[in-house]
């Protein structure tokens, strides 16, 4: 809540007799901007103050009285009608962003507590498939994110690094790998012998037995199994490293399922002792009808754990660790039964920190492929972003270049590499997670259009002209001089920067900061069309550079909050 909206909510809080904070929530900003700069619809109220909506609207408009912020309350239909003093807000958020510069728009409402983000987390002996790229993308906003909010963010990477696959890894390896290769290309080796046992397995099914028994064997601590599993499981983490490096992503656990198979045995019967587990047809279940939901299966036939049961010790072991605030499991959409499982099944087990943890879903990537037509590995995904990245640099031309000065070539290939990434990134950040997201390489690498290289270039507009500038930048400036209405617009949207990162936190949805971040870019890119910065009365450059300089401070804090790289030329 800012002091806009603060003062909005304390005149209708005691006007209607609702708490400030419940009347926050209903404060909107009009479609049409000549309707007011906040609204507040009365139609909930109807029932209350058992009158029409427009009547509650015109009798609490007569009470107000214009203040240090407010100048206007009109009753149009159902809503209410708010205006701002413009002078008086410009001044309070461009001081306020002058000062406080990259820490504009922190809060301390997350400080003592402790968040963790479980993301990413691919299998290891597999090259990082595209599949964990939303995950990765999600899971690294979201810690920035809370990040900002003043929470200690602990990233989880929890590797898919055991069960019976490994045995057909090893079993494949075993029969056609080659040490060599596997130095030279370890993670596509590993690929390959894996596909070519699955495909030899088609016509010999006893090669599936080979690797139960080779699994068999890595559950007992057979030395040559281990030895396998853990030279596969260091290269595939050496490999992961290097691309998150790329990515400008780091994690503070690479702990998988294996971390906890020593808490299994001890969890199991636990679970027997307390008379929570029930044999079903051989295997052992943990009943949740009551809850209208299926059984978790937690043990099967042969005794061997699930993913569930390793996700369980897991969730044990992380709050006994870290006694989290919350945990979110940022994972797609078709694994939501089994976190409901998950969450209800330590809920049975009486740890009421399970409502602390959360799943954080997502849908599809849709279209994502290369130029050959077939579904790529992110490395594919991300040397054909750059690579692309850099063509359409290229082709945009020295005309549009000339504005800030020739790009050098080695600069231009590190541009391309920060646009072509912050492409991938904010084409899947700005569709709300729950959606299936489009993916079309012109479109997401046009620097026109709901873009990450548009919202990157604002931020380089802005770093073009503070260039430019001759003088320094102050915050004593006449904040009377900045009454447009497009000054104004993006005046109140800079303002709006907190509010947007709490809300976003609370939802887990990094797509309320990506389209903020559009909005912002898109008011930016409508006032330098209409109105100079340069070359103006000084006492009008003075104020717009200090209007430039705080489009630029908030763009360049959301591109960091998104994970996109921050650019000041292009």
């Amino acid at each position: 809540m800012n002091e806009v909206t603060q003062a909005i909510s304390e005149f209708l809080s005691r006007e209607i007799g609702l708490p400030a904070e419940e009347v926050e929530k209903g404060i909107e900003v009009p479609r049409d901007p000549r309707w007011g700069d906040y609204a507040f619809p009365c139609f909930s109220l109807a029932k209350v103050k058992r009158k029409a909506p427009h009547l509650i609207a015109q009798e609490v408009a007569r009470n107000f009285h214009p203040g240090a912020l407010l100048t206007e309350c009109t009753p149009e239909s159902a809503y209410l009608n708010f205006r701002i003093r413009r002078e008086s807000w410009a001044a309070i958020v461009l001081k306020r962003i002058f000062s406080e510069g990259e820490e504009y728009g922190r809060s301390p409402e997350g400080q003592g507590k402790t968040v963790l983000v479980e993301f990413s987390s691919p299998n290891i002996a597999k090259p990082f498939h595209v599949g964990h790229l939303r995950s990765t993308i999600i899971g690294h906003s979201l810690g920035e994110i809370h990040a900002r909010l003043g929470y200690r963010v602990i990233r989880l990477n929890h590797l898919g690094d055991w069960g019976k696959q490994f045995g057909e890894v090893i079993t494949g390896f075993k029969r056609w790998g080659s040490p060599q290769e596997l130095e030279a290309h370890p993670l596509k080796h590993l690929f390959e012998v894996y596909s070519r046992f699955h495909s030899e397995a088609e016509s010999r099914p006893e090669l599936h037995e080979e690797a139960r028994a080779w699994f068999r064997k890595l559950e007992e601590g057979d030395s040559e199994a281990r030895q396998l599993w853990g030279r596969f499981r260091e290269i595939s983490v050496e490999e992961f490293k290097r691309l998150y490096q790329f990515l400008g992503i780091s994690f503070d656990s690479y702990d998988g399922e294996s971390f906890y198979q020593d808490r299994l045995a001890e969890l199991v019967d636990r679970l027997r002792d307390r008379g929570l587990l029930v044999e079903s047809q051989g295997a052992w279940i943990i009943p949740l009808e009551a809850y209208s939901l299926p059984p978790a299966l937690l043990l099967k036939k042969d005794e061997a754990t699930l993913y569930l049961t390793r996700d369980i010790a897991a969730a044990e072991y992380r709050f006994h660790r870290w006694n989290f605030d919350k945990l979110i499991y940022v994972v797609g959409a078709p694994q939501k039964l089994h976190f409901q499982q998950l969450f209800k099944v330590l809920e049975v087990m009486g740890h009421d920190w399970n409502r602390r943890m959360v799943h954080v879903e997502f849908g599809h990537v849709l279209g994502m492929s290369t130029r050959r037509g077939e579904v790529v590995f992110l490395q594919d995904v991300i040397d054909e972003a750059v690579q692309r990245a850099e063509r359409v640099i290229e082709e945009r031309g020295e005309d549009k270049e000339a504005r800030i000065g020739k790009i050098p070539e080695g600069e231009r290939k590190t541009i391309a590499r920060a646009v072509g990434l912050g492409a991938i990134v904010f084409n899947d950040l700005r569709t709300r997670r729950a959606k299936d997201v489009e993916f079309d390489w012109d479109r997401i690498l046009a620097f026109e259009g709901a873009t990450g290289p548009y919202c990157q270039n604002a931020h380089v507009r802005c770093c073009g002209i503070l260039r430019k500038f001759s003088g320094t930048v102050t915050a004593p400036v006449d904040y009377a001089v900045l009454s447009s209405d497009e000054e104004f617009d993006l005046i109140k949207r800079l303002g709006e920067l907190g509010e947007v990162t709490r809300r976003a936190a609370g939802e887990n949805e990094p797509s309320g900061v990506a389209n903020y971040m559009l909005e912002l870019a898109m008011s930016l890119n409508g006032f330098l069309a209409r109105h100079r910065v340069l070359g103006e009365e000084p006492a009008v450059t003075q104020a717009r550079v200090l209007l430039i300089h705080g489009a630029k401070t908030v763009l360049s804090i959301c591109l960091r909050m998104l994970g996109m790289e921050v650019l000041e030329r292009m």
